[in-house]
């Protein structure tokens, strides 16, 4: 994966200092979009993810200079839930296709203000949160209809490294690269504390919740 080469704009660049939060879609975005089922010996059928290592990495790079992530999926695998665990993310909400909600709840939580906010998604369903965001970033193979409202599309097609292009660009666009790169040859990328990602399903928040809020 090559991001060393992309230019981006001094807008998309304004854009990226002030992020604070990065939050993304699943399928289509750290995923293919290809959804994959398998039947156990017990009978219980089981979704799997295929996700990028590159995109576990810069997980773990945002957090080491304090910026927060997070997930606002429409499905709701239990390999998503181990995703975010894993790499430490800080909010994972599942089972919502309507996502302003759990993004106005997610600013609620951090006094953050949505221009803080950057937001990775590919298809009509992320339209709301990418309107929203201060840095909207659509895949290279997303909807036109997404393409058309982002600040910023990726190089990288879904699932190949979509999350870590976005991350880059972020920290070198805040100055963090080179620090990035000093952490990389000492061996001390994501040695930063893991969080333990906010778990919130829309079967439980409640769809009123999900009327009452704009």
């Amino acid at each position: 994966m090559e991001t060393t080469r992309i230019k981006y704009t001094p807008a998309v660049i304004a854009r990226a200092k002030k992020i604070k939060l990065v939050l993304t879609d699943v399928d289509g975005v750290l995923t293919d979009s290809s959804m994959n089922f398998f039947t156990t010996p017990e009978g219980k059928t089981v979704e799997i993810k295929k996700f990028s290592a590159y995109d576990g990495i810069a997980f773990h790079m945002l957090r080491d200079f304090g910026i927060r992530t997070g997930i606002i999926t429409g499905g709701n695998a239990p390999a998503t839930a181990h995703r975010a665990h894993s790499l430490g993310m800080d909010f994972l909400y599942y089972n919502f296709l309507s996502k302003n909600p759990p993004l106005e709840d997610i600013l609620q939580k951090t006094g953050l203000k949505a221009q803080q906010v950057a937001y990775v998604g590919d298809d009509l369903i992320d339209i709301p949160v990418l309107l929203r965001a201060g840095l909207a970033c659509a895949v290279k193979n997303a909807r036109e209809e997404v393409r058309q409202i982002c600040h910023y599309t990726t190089a990288a097609a879904s699932g190949q490294g979509v999350f870590r292009e976005v991350a880059e660009l972020i920290l070198r666009a805040q100055g963090f690269w080179g620090e990035v790169l000093v952490k990389a040859r000492a061996g001390e990328i994501g040695l930063s504390r893991k969080e333990t990602p906010l778990l919130v399903d829309f079967k439980t928040w409640g769809p009123q919740k999900c009327r009452c809020r704009k």
